[in-house]
């Protein structure tokens, strides 16, 4: 049996864990820990092995049936799927279990379980992002439509004494807003030119959009709520779950309510909300795609455009690959039993994304010759 803990590096661990699936026996006796920044490759001649990304995917409700641990952040999720199940209140089931669970994306054996297949990928990509990079993103909004001589200043200086420089201009790129000139952003801070304040300010400035700044605010104070609302919501679902007393988290929860009430334009803002998340979800969608571009990854920006059903797979795995290093996860649960041919193109998605970002990734796989690691693409192959 595996030592039950955590240490701080350390994302996920299964402890004795089984899959029950009938005749065929199931997955028996995982015992598996994921720690930051690792690549580890989850192999099985048992399709049940597809299960596990099922927790993550929040395909439980149904008669899976799981036994043993696999804790997160300290916490048995089986323990806890097994109480969800019995959990009826509000039908809010797949969204507490979100919570829980919300520093790890997973990406299924076929990802169109993730989309509408009847929907346009621009349309749904809102969706995928949390409050909190949503507000990142705005905040870059506002930065770049704001930007001062200071601060550019300030660029060029940390620019000339950083040790990588091409990760400190993505950064900024993101920071700023303007991912999209990150190349030429790069070039003018390289030079050895006498004008980089000025060549630096015109790029910028060039980049600026005009938008309503005021609206942008509004709707990121929004959000903020919606973060400090969520977190108190998801404690008050996990105490119910356990049966525990709730009756301060609900006093704080009427208290918080009461306050925005007071303070925040709720009127005002539904008139705003559309033109404000316009914005937001084209500059989400830009980002993508120059991040992907950024990266070398192959896409087709046509497909943003396309209903998810139609759109070309690959490409389906890169834009959800690409958002789960947007939204700053830190592990990534991969189920590479669906479309084997499409195997070596998302290991090479990620590959290149953790490049400038560190990330954890379990691979689940039923493929034999990919267990054999013959070029060294994971780090651990473990055997269920």
């Amino acid at each position: 049996m595996m030592q039950e803990y955590e240490n701080s590096d350390s994302l996920l661990l299964f402890n004795d864990f089984c899959i029950e699936s009938g005749k065929n026996g199931g997955i028996k006796n995982l015992n598996l820990e994921i720690k930051s920044n690792c690549d580890v490759l989850l192999y099985s001649g048992e399709v049940d092995i597809s299960k596990i990304t099922g927790i993550f995917t929040f395909n439980i409700f149904n008669d899976i049936k799981f036994s043993g641990k696999l804790l997160h952040k300290g916490r048995d999720i089986i323990e806890l799927v097994n109480k969800i199940k019995k959990f009826k209140v509000n039908g809010n089931r797949i969204g507490i279990l979100t919570r829980l669970i919300d520093d790890i994306f997973p990406l299924p054996a076929d990802p169109l379980e993730l989309l509408d297949p009847d929907l346009t990928i621009s349309e749904q990509i809102l969706g995928f992002i949390p409050y909190r990079t949503r507000i990142e993103v705005l905040n870059g909004i506002i930065r770049r439509e704001m930007i001062k001589l200071t601060e550019i200043k300030e660029i060029i200086k940390e620019f000339d004494s950083a040790d990588d420089k091409k990760t400190y201009v993505l950064k900024k790129s993101m920071d700023f807003g303007i991912l999209q000139i990150y190349r030429n952003i790069y070039d003018i801070l390289d030079s050895a030119s006498e004008n980089r304040e000025d060549l630096m300010v015109s790029s910028i400035i060039a980049e600026k959009s005009g938008v309503n700044l005021a609206d942008i605010v509004v709707l990121r104070n929004y959000y903020r709520y919606r973060i400090e609302f969520d977190l108190l919501q998801g404690e008050i679902n996990r105490n119910n779950i356990e049966e525990k007393d709730n009756s301060k988290l609900y006093k704080k929860l009427a208290a918080i309510k009461k306050e925005t009430k007071r303070t925040f334009d709720f009127t005002g803002f539904k008139l705003t909300r559309h033109y404000s998340e316009n914005i937001l979800k084209n500059e989400i969608l830009a980002l993508v795609k120059n991040y992907m571009e950024l990266m070398g990854i192959s896409f087709n920006p046509d497909n943003l455009e396309r209903v998810a059903g139609n759109s070309n797979i690959s490409d389906i795995y890169g834009i959800l690959t690409c958002i789960s290093f947007l939204t700053d996860k830190k592990m990534m649960v991969i189920d590479l039993s669906g479309y084997s041919s499409e195997a070596m193109n998302i290991i090479e998605y990620i590959k290149r994304l953790k490049s400038v970002q560190n990330m954890a990734c379990l691979y689940i796989c039923t493929n034999k010759d990919m267990s054999e690691n013959k070029n060294k693409i994971f780090d651990r192959v473990i055997f269920a």
